[in-house]
């Protein structure tokens, strides 16, 4: 089999970002609950430490302020894993605190980033109805007991900042969410894509091996048969004969189990410096010298055009090709005369096989066999084509196009 040569994959050497490295070393769930911790503590610090060390001046005593700005705070850590609990949480400790009158963030209704993030989580984590419902029944409930509380304390302002933070916060996770889904979906789509090619080289290199098996098998067992039955009717009366025909049947023999030894070779081996030669147009000349020493057809070969370097699958699949028509003349029409002609051409490669004889009786009809049907594929395989039928003469022709691109 030809040599390939293999290109290593580019190694892209850049940094990962700090939150894949994160990842990397404490798990995804241990880095993901350390970050919530994080922005709970920067969210309690952020709005409620300004009232505990007296930068701001708001209602209520400092231990209630504490006491609700934690209990607001402090459900972030599990907002991935109950995000539609964590914003109930919260809804509850703000309506608590407005109806309580105590204010433990330095804005009106206890505005902060907890309520956003709370409804953000949800709109990334769950569909756009269900999300939405929630998000807007807690925006809702917020805006009610701000009213409520107004109409219970007078002197402590409210309003429904509580509402409109709601808005952009699920506009942007209901983004994130989609966002999030149509990668997933690609990834998805891409790991069916990579299953089908997986599938698809495993299927082409399980025929393209049947397609080499058969045509050594093939074309060895074909020279034995036909000599080895020549071999048997002169035994008696022309043993140079006889002795002629084993002596071609030990060559098919030896140069078949080469040509397999080499082939399961390539199949077991990773290493391209170990990798057998495969034959090709050159090889042709020593094919057609190998049939007329065993003298059952004769065969001449002629080109035309000027020949040059093809890539290894089109020399190959033309080496082989050839070697199958041949062999299906030994095989059917022994006796005959055979003339192999390559053309070549500027853009292709046509490979023609004719013989003069008759085809004897087969039990299967001409072309049912997989020989033939090897030949199509090959040529296909490279988007070219092939034909095969009787000759006007009373012969057979193959007829195969290999184009270059």
């Amino acid at each position: 089999m030809a040599n390939s040569s293999v290109t290593s994959p580019t190694v892209d050497t850049a940094r990962p970002p700090w939150s894949v490295r994160a990842e990397s070393r404490l798990g995804a769930g241990r880095a993901a609950t350390l970050v919530d911790l994080a922005i709970a503590i920067g969210c309690f610090a952020l709005f409620t430490g300004p009232l505990l060390v007296g930068v701001v001046d708001r209602h209520g005593s400092l231990a209630a302020q504490a006491a609700f700005g934690l209990l607001a705070a402090l459900p972030l850590v599990f907002r991935r894993r109950r995000p539609i609990e964590v914003l109930a949480c919260i809804t509850v400790v703000l309506v608590a605190a407005m109806l309580v009158g105590v204010q433990f963030t330095p804005f009106v209704s206890d505005a902060g980033l907890v309520f956003p993030i709370a409804v953000y989580t949800v709109a990334v984590q769950h569909g756009r109805a269900w999300s939405l419902s929630v998000s807007a029944v807690a925006a809702v409930v917020t805006a009610v007991g701000g009213a409520i509380a107004l109409a219970v304390s007078p002197d402590i302002d409210q309003d429904a900042v509580q509402l409109v933070l709601a808005v952009p916060a699920w506009l942007i996770g209901d983004a994130t969410r989609g966002r999030r889904e149509f990668q997933r979906q690609v990834r998805e789509q891409e790991r069916r894509w990579e299953g089908e090619r997986q599938q698809r080289r495993r299927v082409e290199e399980h025929l393209r091996l049947s397609r080499e098996v058969h045509d050594i098998v093939s074309h060895g067992l074909s020279m034995i048969a036909v000599r080895s039955g020549i071999g048997r009717m002169v035994f008696d009366e022309q043993p140079e004969e006889a002795r002629r025909a084993l002596v071609t049947i030990e060559a098919a023999s030896r140069d078949a189990l080469t040509d397999l030894r080499g082939l399961l070779r390539d199949i077991r081996t990773t290493d391209p410096e170990t990798v057998a030669p495969a034959p090709g147009l050159a090889d042709l000349p020593a094919l057609v010298a190998r049939i007329n020493d065993d003298g059952v057809v004769m065969a001449t070969l002629t080109e035309e055009g000027l020949p040059r370097r093809y890539p290894p699958a089109v020399d190959l699949s033309g080496y082989r090709i050839v070697q199958e028509a041949v062999t299906n003349v030994v095989k059917h029409a022994p006796g005959a005369k055979v003339r192999v002609r390559l053309s070549h051409r500027p853009t292709e490669l046509v490979l023609t096989v004719v013989d003069d004889g008759s085809r004897r009786p087969a039990s299967s009809p001409v072309g049912a066999g997989l020989g033939l049907a090897g030949i199509r594929e090959r040529a296909e395989l490279l988007g070219g084509d092939a034909a095969a039928g009787p000759d006007p003469n009373g012969g057979f022709t193959v007829r195969a196009r290999l184009p270059l691109a």
